[in-house]
């Protein structure tokens, strides 16, 4: 393996490593469903064609004999459930840390509908119960074969590695919310033997992949354009990490062909960093992981009878005057049922996680965190940041307390949760609907976000994790 090499203060620099992929693309047999995610309000399936093909890959990172377990997916989101399922499979068969395990979707909106949950097949697309068993079944053969990489993985020769940690910029989005900046940094980790030659590449950026359109075929999207022109110019390994893109779209038009022209804008920046080995600061061990779950409030307090009588009302109104068809009557009919099991969600649960290493820090964010997050963190923390989003399980848009007040002024509140001038109830059209939560999220109507609001929740245990 070469020699050991530490730092003056006696931590061992020279991590080991180990990668492999899968392909995680969907086709029938043995798949029972196609049906795609990404886009509402109605059905939407692939039929075989598939411009470049889905895959999962899994970076192992041994510090001290202790593996970091790392997994990205060409994968729209992870559910709850299943990452839950994945998380506890791993730890229970002792392979890895319950926070030494870390889980990232793409958020590729050209992949499989994953999971029955959030978002919801039968709200947001209208599927039927035999539908939304196939697609419980594929999506179990995609989370099998997660658990299965992170085994082989696992299994594999071990190299040592060193990592370094750099940033690039490449503009391939706008803010489509409206009332922030674009986020165009590249975080590059690169992981080199210690005899200096190229092992892998972990890469990223904030940027929603909708680049292609809403077709019917298969892709990894701009992302995977991008890892496989890392690939083929550098001849390694390359992963890609998305970030806090809730607000982030891709450049217009979208189409196939902007899908391979972001992707390669992209690839080229992160080859190009690569390329400047002056411009690495190193990342050295040892490595300490925490994992912690915050509950967001929802801006109608549904533990309150009261409110969810009103609640209930409302969305009793909606069922009479919408057309069967409409996915807003299908969300309301769904709230009423809830309701009146005594089943209303009270809050948002949300996993966030750190990864500290010498020279590096990563904060992960579960679901769909807006730009803001990302830019919040970055003032509260003087070191080297890398914020990752749709990390471990994704279910909703998590928005900062400007957009969330906006409501309905900004795009339409689809990620505030709310419009039509009612700030308690899932706007019509908005992320609530898909996700199917009963109401926005908590916000104060004030500039600075008041305690026990989303922003400030979030906020706080962020700061929290990272000066720990």
């Amino acid at each position: 393996m070469g020699d050991v090499v530490c730092d003056q203060r006696g931590f061992v620099m020279a991590f080991e490593a180990a990668v492999s992929e899968v392909d995680i693309t969907p086709v029938f047999p043995p798949y029972p469903s196609l049906w795609m995610g990404g886009y509402g309000w109605g059905p939407r399936g692939n039929h075989g064609e598939i411009a470049r093909r889905l895959r999962a890959q899994c970076l192992v990172i041994w510090d001290n004999g202790v593996p970091k377990v790392l997994v990205r997916a060409d994968l729209i989101s992870v559910p709850r459930d299943v990452h839950q399922f994945i998380r506890g499979t791993l730890v229970d068969e002792g392979l890895v840390a319950v926070d030494d395990f870390m889980l990232v979707a793409s958020h590729t909106h050209s992949g499989p509908l994953y999971g029955d949950t959030r978002p919801s097949p039968g709200v947001m697309m209208g599927l039927g119960q035999a539908d939304v068993d196939a697609v419980n079944g594929t999506t179990w053969l995609i989370t099998d074969a997660l658990v299965q990489l992170v085994r082989d993985t696992l299994d594999l020769e071990r190299t040592a590695v060193t990592l370094a940690y750099a940033e690039g910029r490449a503009k391939i989005g706008f803010n489509r919310v409206g009332n922030g900046g674009v986020l165009d940094a590249v975080p590059v980790l690169r992981v080199a033997t210690t005899g200096g030659d190229l092992f892998a590449v972990v890469f990223g950026a904030a940027c929603h992949p909708v680049s292609r359109g809403k077709d019917e075929v298969f892709d990894g999207e701009f992302p995977a354009v991008a890892a496989e022109f890392v690939e083929n110019e550098l001849g390694v390994p390359a992963l890609f990490l998305q970030g806090a893109c809730g607000d982030q779209e891709a450049e217009d038009p979208h189409s196939p062909a902007t899908t391979e022209h972001l992707g390669e804008v992209l690839g080229q920046e992160v080859v190009n960093v690569v390329g400047d080995d002056g411009g690495f600061a190193p990342v050295t061990g040892p490595v300490s992981t925490s994992m912690i779950e915050i509950q967001l409030p929802f801006h109608a307090d549904t533990t309150n009878p009261d409110v969810r009588a009103s609640l209930r009302s409302k969305y009793r109104m909606r069922s009479k005057v919408l057309d069967l068809l409409d996915a807003n009557r299908r969300h309301a009919d769904l709230m009423v049922r809830l309701i009146d099991n005594g089943e209303l969600p009270t809050s948002v649960p949300m996993p966030i996680q750190r990864w500290r290493f010498g020279g590096l820090s990563i904060i992960a964010l579960a679901h769909e965190p807006l730009s803001a997050y990302d830019v919040k963190l970055h003032e509260e923390f003087a070191g080297n940041l890398w914020v990752v989003g749709y990390a471990n399980e994704c279910e909703g848009y998590v928005a900062d307390n400007d957009t969330l007040r906006s409501g309905g002024n900004l795009h339409g509140g689809y990620e505030a949760g709310w419009n039509e001038g009612d700030d308690k109830i899932a706007g019509f059209g908005c992320f609530t609907i898909s996700y199917a939560w009963p109401s926005p999220l908590k916000f104060s109507n004030t500039a600075v976000a008041a305690a026990g609001t989303t922003e400030r929740i979030v906020m706080d245990a962020c700061v929290g994790l990272l000066n720990s």
